[in-house]
């Protein structure tokens, strides 16, 4: 299932159909697996609540599609014309929507290089208490390193909620506690950033290639910094959802969840019990009122 539409002007409007290979998955399977989402909902949310979130099946449109890495998925929409890439999807990491016409792919494609991506939007923050660090170096730190990072004293940090040039999220961008998006970073001076240039020249050379390519998404990053003068917090970020979020290039129908003859014979079922209720409930009131006119008759005798 996915969430409500984002916005109907970036829907392709069925663009997009095509033959997507393979088999759809046997109904059944998938009704089970939507009751489940349907009662983890209710597991979650307020009974007052429901109406406004409950899916139901029997407005559930199934689909095929295909993304971008060539993986298949089948997903379910409010109806037949409620195409897959007009919808925000989740991202796993977060819980939060996808850009419109992305989809989560958690297959294995091998070794795919990380990606960085600019902050466009600082939008809240939460504040994290840390215990002193121990004064014995972990076993996976420098210990020189740890000589000067180790912090003795317990302190906090602000752990920031950003939006990234590519539309997904990151809710975990430390900085001060004091910081604000208005003060903007804070510098090094051009001294001191030639001199970490050196300094991380002189480490790459000490580890290689093999630990440090002379190529690649993370020196590149720290070479980008080092421009910039190490700016503190970084403009921008390692984005983990990008090597999941595959664009969907292309869907096919499968059909309704409830195939409509089912849903029609339901409906009658559904008009003959409210009508059969109706009718008890009338007799009821019936009775009631017979009884009620005997008593008003013997009391006025």
């Amino acid at each position: 299932m996915s969430d409500q539409k984002s916005g109907q002007d970036a829907s392709s409007d069925g663009a997009l159909l095509m033959r997507v290979p393979g088999r759809a998955r046997p109904r059944a399977q998938v009704m089970a697996d939507f009751e489940e989402s349907v009662a983890e909902l209710k597991r979650r949310y307020h009974p007052t609540l429901w109406t406004g979130i409950l899916p139901k099946a029997e407005e559930m449109h199934r689909w095929r599609i295909q993304l971008e890495c060539g993986c298949t998925r089948e997903v379910l929409t409010n109806g037949r014309d409620d195409f897959p890439d007009s919808r925000s999807w989740h991202d796993v990491l977060s819980g939060r929507p996808l850009p419109l016409g992305e989809y989560w792919c958690s297959n294995d494609h091998g070794d795919v290089e990380d990606v960085y991506r600019g902050i466009v939007e600082w939008i809240d923050s939460s504040v994290k208490e840390f215990p002193a660090d121990p004064e014995e170096c972990p076993d996976d730190e420098n210990p020189e390193y740890w000589a000067i990072a180790r912090r003795p004293e317990p302190h906090s940090s602000a752990f920031w909620r950003v939006r990234l040039a590519c539309g997904h999220f990151d809710d975990h961008v430390p900085t001060d506690v004091e910081w604000k998006p208005a003060d903007g970073p804070t510098l090094v001076s051009e001294q001191r950033a030639a001199e970490m240039r050196g300094e991380f020249e002189a480490l790459w050379s000490v580890l290689g290639d093999e630990a440090w390519p002379e190529e690649g998404p993370e020196r590149d990053h720290t070479l980008r910094m080092l421009d910039q003068r190490w700016p503190k917090p970084e403009p921008e970020r390692r984005c983990l959802v990008c090597r999941y979020a595959q664009r969907i290039t292309g869907y096919q129908r499968i059909g309704w969840l409830v195939p409509r003859g089912d849903v029609k014979k339901a409906a009658e079922q559904r008009a003959v019990a409210a009508r059969e209720k109706a009718e008890r409930r009338l007799a009821t009131i019936e009775e009631e009122a017979a009884q009620l006119r005997e008593q008003l008759g013997c009391a006025s005798e």
